[in-house]
């Protein structure tokens, strides 16, 4: 049992369902080595490899910071949060037999199945995008959940690893709100079309998750300054969330694939023209050594310090 607990992090790998999905991180790496070609003008294959490869970046003390919570909290889940909570199919099926109990048959809705998985996908990002904004922003707003959420941003160096990069406090808070919003959103799904679908067919789909994960997602915490351009105004993009870390840019960007919540909130800053950015916590908020110096071999070998940002 331990043995599986230990090992469950390297299935994030192999798990479409994490940002850490190996076909969404050959995807950042390519969509990565484009926008680095594009800044300097050539195509270095062997130098941005070599960058890639770069040992003081993925060992730094702020990566195997990284590495350890995700190792820790992914114990936490299946050790404590599973068996007590139990699965998030669990508040499903609560839902749908609380609203067939309730008030009965769904009413007869014909429409195709690829209509209800697209809606489905709509909904469900719209509300779980709102929730995490939600959550996100009281992280920022009061002190006693700042304490927490401090952990995420102590990184000094930003790797695809760090979206794990999470206290063990906050990871449960997440785990509870992710937990209520799946089993709400395809409980009352399933209630709707069980006539029409299997419980399989609705659980499975997750359309827009999948492309937000495919299209650079992994790059939002990386060194690698990608702008949308005036896409911004409904999309986080990897540079914004850069800024949201950025040590000289306090509370924004705060969404996570919308910047929509950001905009009605005033939180929203584009970022339309490369910066130098710093990141991490305040002095005297970090629990860890700065070893940004980590990233000076990096910068010159996959041209990260590029002069100009690109907008894709």
């Amino acid at each position: 049992m331990i043995i599986d607990w230990m090992l469950e992090p390297a299935q994030f790998f192999l798990d479409p369902a994490k940002r850490v999905y190996w076909v969404y991180l050959l995807s950042a790496l390519a969509i990565a080595s484009f926008v680095v070609t594009h800044q300097e003008g050539r195509f270095q294959p062997l130098v941005q490899l070599r960058g890639l490869m770069n040992p003081r970046y993925w060992l730094s003390r702020s990566s195997l910071y990284d590495m350890f919570l995700m190792i820790f909290n992914s114990v936490m889940r299946l050790g404590l949060l599973i068996p007590v909570f139990g699965s998030h199919l669990a508040v499903t099926v609560l839902v749908g037999g609380f609203l067939q109990e309730t008030i009965g048959d769904a009413p007869t809705i014909e429409v195709g199945w690829f209509w209800i998985a697209l809606f489905f996908s709509l909904v469900f990002l719209l509300i779980e995008d709102l929730s995490r904004f939600g959550l996100h922003y009281c992280m920022h707003r009061f002190d006693s959940l700042w304490y927490f959420h401090r952990t995420h941003h102590s990184a000094t160096v930003l790797t695809p690893m760090t979206v794990f990069r999470v206290h063990p406090v906050e990871h449960l808070l997440y785990f509870t709100r992710s937990f209520i919003v799946f089993g709400c959103v395809t409980g009352v799904f399933i209630w709707l079309f069980s006539q029409r679908l299997t419980g399989l067919q609705i659980l499975g789909v997750d359309a827009f998750g999948f492309l937000f994960n495919f299209a650079a997602a992994n790059l939002r915490h990386s060194h690698i300054w990608i702008s949308f351009g005036r896409l911004e105004r409904i999309f986080i993009s990897p540079a914004q969330h850069q800024l949201h870390h950025s040590v000289d840019h306090k509370n924004v960007n705060l969404g996570s694939v919308l910047s929509l919540w950001d905009g009605l909130l005033g939180t929203r800053v584009y970022a339309t023209k490369k910066m130098s950015l710093r990141f991490g916590v305040n002095d005297e908020d970090s629990h860890l050594a700065d070893d940004s110096g980590a990233l000076d071999g990096v910068r010159k070998d996959f041209s990260i310090a590029a002069s100009r940002g690109t907008q894709v």
